[in-house]
């Protein structure tokens, strides 16, 4: 056995956690600004990109900060593609992540008329799910 004794008082107190967090959540995004991100290749690699500067010139020698460098955003969301869930962390926390794990730098080389290069940080999701204490041993 597990040493998990079932008792309505006790899994009563434990729900309330986690329905307080919800109703803490909902009262925090009144009013704030929201990043979301919709990452296709998520279910790929395991890891999400996020954008940290911006450029257009070949050598990006005109870069310039851009996605999680400039944002006023209190929240980063990372949607699903399937569109049937989404993972939100505070957007200093998500800060925390980069300075902490200093995850790869790569670059998206898609510099059209209509957008820009961006150069981003790879993060895997298991970072953002052991920062917000969502996997075993965190």
């Amino acid at each position: 056995m597990n040493g998990y004794e079932p008792r309505f008082d006790l899994d009563f107190e434990r729900g309330r956690v986690g329905e307080s967090l919800v109703g803490t959540f909902l009262q925090a995004l009144e009013g704030s600004r929201i990043e979301v991100k919709t990452d296709y290749r998520v279910t790929e690699t395991g890891n999400v990109y996020v954008e940290t500067w911006q450029y257009r010139l070949a050598g990006a020698i005109d870069k310039k900060p851009s996605g999680i460098n400039t944002t006023e955003a209190e929240f980063w969301v990372f949607a699903s593609p399937s569109g049937r869930g989404f993972i939100c962390i505070e957007t200093d926390a998500l800060r925390d992540i980069i300075r902490e794990t200093d995850p790869p730098e790569v670059r998206q080389p898609i510099s059209n008329e209509a957008s820009n290069a961006s150069i981003g940080r790879i993060i895997p999701i298991k970072d953002i799910m052991d920062k917000l204490q969502l996997r075993k041993g965190n």
